[in-house]
């Protein structure tokens, strides 16, 4: 045996071996939803989260994603949405990007996304938010989750 004819054995056993891995290991959006929280003192900002259930409007012309924001002061900031969902065998996906007002305490926005090439459908979707509210902290701030969109 030569150590080439070795080496393509183990490295293929290597790869299963992480893909099992990756493939198994239970994912946090699974059970609990995830929160983003500034992490500084008196920001501004202090969480928002996808909410679980999306609306489709205009037959999966666009997707109403409910993001609950808590903020412990008024302030504006850019909130990036994205959402993609998986139909089949073809992705479906769009990214929006609005200004929210928020007021002191919680309240929840609901942001539109678009899809880029096919429409959005009935059924699990997942949603990732991005913010870097500029308060005297400029904190940045993320969530991301599985949600469903319904008609």
């Amino acid at each position: 045996m030569t150590v080439r004819s070795i080496r393509r054995p183990l490295i293929a056993t290597g790869l299963v071996a992480a893909a099992a891995t990756v493939a198994f290991t239970p994912s946090a959006s699974a059970s609990v939803p995830l929160r983003a929280a500034a992490q500084a003192d008196n920001a501004s900002v202090t969480a928002f989260v996808v909410g679980t259930t999306g609306k489709i409007e205009a037959n999966g012309a666009a997707a109403i994603v409910p993001v609950t924001v808590t903020c412990s002061k008024a302030i504006d900031f850019d909130l990036e949405v994205k959402v993609a969902q998986a139909v089949g065998q073809t992705m479906r996906a769009g990214t929006t990007v609005r200004r929210v007002t928020c007021a002191e305490g919680t309240q929840q926005v609901r942001i539109a996304v678009v899809p880029v090439e096919r429409p959005f459908a009935a059924g699990v979707a997942f949603g990732v938010l991005n913010a870097h509210p500029c308060d005297p902290y400029c904190t940045p701030m993320h969530d991301e989750r599985k949600f469903n969109l319904a008609l």
